[in-house]
Order: structure tokens, then C-alpha cells, then sequence
């Protein structure tokens, strides 16, 4: 197996240990672009979008493998974007009191002087805010992302042919 057929191909399937080799790849990068975005140039952030194919045939020839269809993929989407908000609200007074503190301050604003007035004064600060959540912001991104991969992991292979192909071989290796 390679890598073209790992993140660029989205049809076929594909077994739980190719996928988890690859979704650690595509995990550490977008690691590593959020880390650069949020410490060095928050234009980075734009390299993200650049993931959201590779992931779409990662998890999609996952979900092949468990006779699927690949736009369940978004189930998962909705999901990581579930419990990395969730994360976010519980890990932010903890792991980024400062950013928190600026959230009190905007909400303040808001009552004060309205959204609009709340979103002016948020967008002002918004690199501020950013450096300062970067903790949380890192913290629940990996934990929403280990969620979803190890649900799409376990996910169980069906054995047979199936509309998406034969089985995939669960010896093959990723890197060859």
C-alpha cells in the first residue's frame, strides 16, 4: 500500500492497522500546522483545508471496509467537532485560565454593549486569544481526534466482497 492510495484514492477499503498508520500521519500534521499557526503566523491555519481530502479517503475506505457507505464520514465530522467542543469548554479554565479570563471580558462586553460590540472587541484580541488557548485548543484536537479514530478503528471489517471491493488484507503493511 502507499501513499497516494492511502490519502489520495477514495475508493476501495482499507484495514484497521493501514488506517491507523495513516491517521496518525495526518493527525501529526495537522498537529503540527496548528501548533505554526497559532506560535508562529496564524496564515498557517489555511493548511488545514489541505488535510480534508486525505482524511475524507482515509476514513472513507475505513468505512468501506465495514461495507459503508464514505459519506458517513460527515457522522464523524459532526462527532470530533462534538467532543472537541466539549473538551475545549472543560480543559479551557484549566489548562488556559488567561484565555478564559478574555472570555469572561467578552462576555461582559456582550451584556454590556451587545454582540456586535462583543464580536469588534473579540476580534481585536483574537491573536491574543488564540496564544493564549493554544493549550486547550492542542489538548482537545488530540482528544477529539483519538476518539474518532479509535471509534473508526474498531470499526469491524466485513469479511466478504462487497460493493467496494474484495477484503482488504489485514497483513498488508502502509510503508513499503
Amino acid at each position: 500500500m502507499d501513499f497516494r492510495f492511502l490519502f489520495l484514492e477514495p475508493q476501495g477499503r482499507i484495514a484497521p492497522a493501514p488506517f491507523a498508520r495513516g491517521f496518525i500521519l495526518l493527525t501529526g500534521a495537522m498537529l503540527v500546522i496548528t501548533v505554526l499557526s497559532t506560535v508562529a503566523l496564524p496564515g498557517f491555519g489555511v493548511l488545514q483545508y489541505a488535510l480534508v481530502f486525505p482524511y475524507v479517503c482515509l476514513f472513507g475506505k475505513r468505512l468501506h471496509d465495514a461495507g459503508l457507505s464514505a459519506w458517513l464520514w460527515l457522522g464523524f465530522l459532526a462527532g470530533f467537532g462534538f467532543i472537541n467542543m466539549v473538551f475545549s469548554m472543560m480543559f479551557l479554565p484549566v489548562l488556559s485560565p488567561a484565555a478564559f479570563e478574555v472570555q469572561a471580558e467578552m462576555q461582559k462586553v456582550m451584556e454590556a454593549e451587545g454582540l456586535n460590540a462583543a464580536f469588534e472587541a473579540l476580534a481585536e484580541r483574537a491573536l491574543e486569544y488564540s496564544r493564549l488557548a493554544a493549550v486547550t485548543t492542542i489538548a482537545s484536537f488530540l482528544v477529539a481526534s483519538g476518539l474518532t479514530g479509535y471509534a473508526a478503528f474498531r470499526m469491524r471489517s466485513d469479511p466478504k466482497p462487497n460493493r467496494h471491493g474484495p477484503p482488504a488484507d489485514h497483513a498488508a503493511s502502509t510503508f513499503h
